[in-house]
């Protein structure tokens, strides 16, 4: 409730109390009171998880169903994991978590209390999984498994890469990037987009034979052999 201040006279030495100035103190430490206890001392640990896993980035809210005003909770910080409601008092509290890819899920607790409030958060859709080094076609079997699938997938070249036909060359590319990220949590069939690394391309390499001594004629035939062909040609007089 508002604290308001009451009118304060003064009253000079030997001068006696009326009734009504009496009242009035009176009424201000009642009110005084009020005030002080509707701030709430009391505490509640609320531990937010998902596959007993901690939930971090949540946002914790409780709700007086008296006349106090809602809390919001102190993140974890340091060592704990648990959010921190601070300032309740005593009575029933609705108690709000929400957080990013997770379904709102809200609880009523009786304070005083002394054991943590347990919120086990369900996931709203599905977990991109990490699939940085994966080889593009087990990326493109894992997202299919997950309920997801690939949008669109380039090389570091720009090349576009089929998905339904994937060449030989790319079944062991390994993913570099990949969006939205590891650990989102986005709807069912939503398509993923794949950067890999580009095929090593290995050019055939022959050996040098020695020319000396050949005509141009016979040089020819033995560079046609290796696949060679020959370059300008300078003809000098010795």
């Amino acid at each position: 409730m508002p604290l308001s201040k009451p009118a304060l006279p003064e009253v000079s030495p030997g001068q006696p109390v009326t009734a009504q100035g009496w009242n009035d103190v009176v009424t201000g430490v009642s009110d005084l009171f009020d005030a002080v206890l509707a701030l709430g001392g009391a505490t509640l640990d609320v531990s937010v998880t998902s596959g007993g896993n901690a939930v971090r980035g949540a946002t914790v809210v409780a709700e007086s169903l008296g006349q106090a005003p809602a809390v919001a909770a102190v993140p974890p910080f340091g060592a704990r994991t648990a959010y921190l409601l601070a300032g309740l008092t005593a009575g029933t509290w609705r108690v709000h978590v929400s957080a990013q890819g997770f379904t709102t899920e809200t609880r009523d607790v009786e304070l005083p209390r002394t054991d943590p409030l347990v919120v086990e958060m369900t996931r709203a859709g599905v977990v991109v999984p990490d699939l940085y080094g994966s080889g593009f076609r087990s990326a493109v079997t894992t997202l299919q498994g997950g309920g997801l699938d690939v949008d669109v997938a380039f090389d570091t070249n720009g090349r576009e890469i089929p998905k339904t036909s994937i060449p030989p060359e790319y079944d062991g590319a390994p993913v570099l990037v990949q969006q939205p990220d590891a650990g989102a949590v986005v709807a069912a069939a939503t398509r993923v987009r794949l950067v890999v690394a580009s095929p090593l391309r290995r050019d055939p390499v022959v050996t040098m034979p020695s020319l000396v001594g050949l005509t141009l004629t016979e040089t020819r035939e033995v560079l046609e052999r290796l696949g060679l062909q020959v370059g300008t040609t300078t003809v000098r007089s010795t």
